[in-house]
């Protein structure tokens, strides 16, 4: 596991044959069980996307294709990560506020989640994310 300032890179194995596979498992790979996995793709040059924190979920931003940079922010201290490599991903933990930005074109980004979309998980203003931290 490689650290980074606020989080940690996740790497899964990579096996070479006659392509590359990836895989990933719940409690081994990705420290939660698996509840919900999406996907972003053909996102317009220049958007901004995330802009959020959970309240409980914990997630694992995987980028299949392409790099994107994701903006940490606990609070209290902030971090940048690239990502481009397909076997690593970023570990985000519950009040984690992150943005993704800066999506190369073609750029898959895959999460797993460790919960179902629940809308009153979702902290989206950032001044109220603030507040709750205070309060933790």
């Amino acid at each position: 596991m490689q650290k980074t300032k606020l989080s940690h890179i996740i790497e899964i194995p990579i096996i070479k044959d006659e392509g590359f596979l990836c895989f990933a498992e719940e409690n081994k790979h990705i420290p939660f069980p698996i509840k919900r996995f999406y996907y972003i793709l053909d996102v317009d040059d220049g958007a901004i996307r995330g802009k959020h924190a959970h309240k409980e979920t914990q997630q694992v931003l995987f980028c299949l294709r392409g790099s994107i940079k994701i903006l940490l922010d606990n609070g209290s201290e902030k971090e940048e990560v690239f990502l481009d490599k397909p076997n690593q991903g970023i570990f985000l933990d519950k009040m984690m506020w992150h943005d993704m930005i800066d999506f190369k074109k073609d750029t898959l980004l895959l999460i797993i989640a460790s919960d179902i979309y629940r809308e009153e998980d979702y902290i989206r203003d950032y001044d109220n994310f603030i507040s709750l931290i205070k309060t933790l």
